[in-house]
């Protein structure tokens, strides 16, 4: 499933900490329940069983998909546009954003402050957020709710008036968050690796102080009115309900919604690095070095994407990864070391991520390089690619016991063109990846010659350690984060 790092979002939550405490018991038995499940499951088919779907399609456009789970008394609604911040104008970098983050702070029948009591009422939550390929409005509640809950959900969706305090408080707290991103060394050292490895796509934008100064209420309405239309969207609702009854309080909510023109959501791909490149933010005070290493990588549509997550998972994506044994474990060199794929519509990024002491940095990237090398030259043995199979079967199975899990990979399958066994097949797919298709995929998409290097820490003792990766290109913390 592709990555959502991207994602941004703000929630209204209710009382309980979006649930209350009968939600919680309620998933906790019906969590134990599915581990059961997926036991047998596993153990004998090999496959994630998840109830059927059912699709149909207003007369507006809207596409409309209920998955009826009727495990907890809970029902997740999930509306997703296409189209996201990789759609922001140059200059206007944060617009899809602070336009999704405003739809919340009122609409034309309800202030702020009265939706935000009308969910603390009813113990439900409400989020909205902008990916990099799209936009989405995400809201959950018990079953005896639903009905509020649908009514104030299509009234952040079709109503929004993004108020110019509203727009005036948000822009003044993303200001102080980029200000404050100054003392957060991982954040600073993803944001430069990501843009750098980017380039002038568009996958690379990021807000700075001069594009959120620059918005203005008029620029959300027009982003909001290009991406809002029904026939660019996609409704999921999950959990327990009946399907026939649902499809007609959805059409009655969302029916007089006009037709838009369907936003052409098209990007090329992002062009791989070549050669070694190396970049030092300067940070003096620091007294360890964030290190990010690696290139572009993949989009969800790749045919080895199931190949290249095993591959991943055994060398940096675990906690008995390949890394963090030689990492952690055996030198003591870093307390985490994660890597992996990030995938999106039109391209990814392969990255990975870790810290050390200043002192170490030479010696923590060396390890990193000898491990790439050696898992290039000689794959993985056959226990390790089993292990990590899997390690990221139990997962993927865990990860979909709740609705809201359920209903983002749903959408996903619309929004990427995934087949519709995507989820029934996931393990059987993850089981069938062998040594060799691992060796192939490490000689393929870990590279080795073609790399980014990102360090963030002080220049003055960072550079004599990292100049034999490649001519170091030194960058000060304020242009960094701008």
């Amino acid at each position: 499933m592709p990555a959502t790092s991207s994602f941004l979002s703000r929630s209204i939550r209710g009382r309980k900490n979006n649930l209350n405490s009968q939600i919680r018991k309620h998933y906790l038995q019906a969590f134990v329940l599915s581990l059961v499940a997926f036991s047998w499951t596993y153990v004998f088919g090999q496959e994630i069983r998840v109830p059927p779907t059912v699709r149909h399609t207003l007369d507006n456009g809207l596409t409309v998909i209920f998955m009826e789970y009727k495990k907890v008394p809970v029902v997740n609604l999930r509306l997703v546009v296409r189209g996201g911040s990789a759609d922001d104008p140059d200059g206007l970098e944060g617009v899809a954003s602070v336009s999704t983050s405003l739809m919340r702070e009122g609409t034309t029948t309800r202030s702020a402050t009265e939706l935000a009591k009308a969910f603390d009422f009813l113990g439900g939550s409400l989020s909205t957020g902008a990916g990099l390929d799209y936009c989405a409005v995400n809201g959950e509640v018990l079953k005896k709710d639903i009905d509020t809950e649908l009514e104030l959900f299509a009234d952040v969706v079709l109503n929004p008036v993004f108020p110019e305090e509203e727009l005036e408080r948000e822009q003044k707290q993303r200001l102080a968050d980029l200000e404050a991103l100054k003392e957060d060394p991982g954040s600073v050292a993803d944001r430069v690796f990501t843009k750098t490895v980017y380039g002038s796509h568009a996958y690379g934008r990021k807000a700075s102080k001069a594009s959120l100064t620059s918005l203005t209420r008029d620029y959300l309405v027009e982003f909001y009115q290009q991406h809002f239309v029904p026939n660019n969207s996609i409704l999921v609702v999950v959990g327990d309900f009946d399907s026939r009854e649902m499809l007609s309080k959805v059409t009655s909510k969302f029916s007089a919604w006009k037709q838009g023109e369907r936003n052409q959501h098209t990007l090329s791909l992002p062009q791989t690095l070549h050669g070694r490149t190396v970049l030092l933010v300067n940070k003096p005070d620091a007294t360890q070095t964030q290190i990010r290493i690696g290139n572009i990588g993949i989009d969800v549509k790749n045919p080895d994407n199931f190949a290249i997550e095993v591959a991943s998972g055994l060398f940096g994506g675990g906690f008995t990864s390949r890394l963090e044994d030689e990492l952690r474990v055996k030198r003591s060199l870093t307390y985490g070391v994660g890597s992996g794929f990030s995938s999106n519509l039109f391209g990814g990024t392969y990255s990975i991520s870790t810290f050390t002491k200043n002192e170490t940095v030479g010696k923590t990237a060396d390890v990193v390089l000898e491990e790439l090398k050696k898992f290039r030259d000689q794959g993985a043995r056959n226990d390790e690619v089993v292990k990590a199979q899997n390690y990221l079967a139990g997962g993927f199975a865990r990860g979909l016991q709740r609705p809201e899990a359920l209903a983002a990979s749903i959408t996903d399958i619309e929004l990427y063109g995934y087949p519709s066994d995507y989820l029934s097949t996931y393990i059987q797919k993850l089981k069938a990846v062998t040594p060799g298709d691992v060796q192939r995929i490490a000689k393929q998409y870990f590279l080795l010659d073609d790399l980014l290097f990102v360090f963030v820490g002080p220049a003055r003792e960072i550079i004599p350690l990292v100049q034999k990766y490649g001519s170091v290109n030194v960058m000060e913390l304020n242009d960094a984060v701008q």
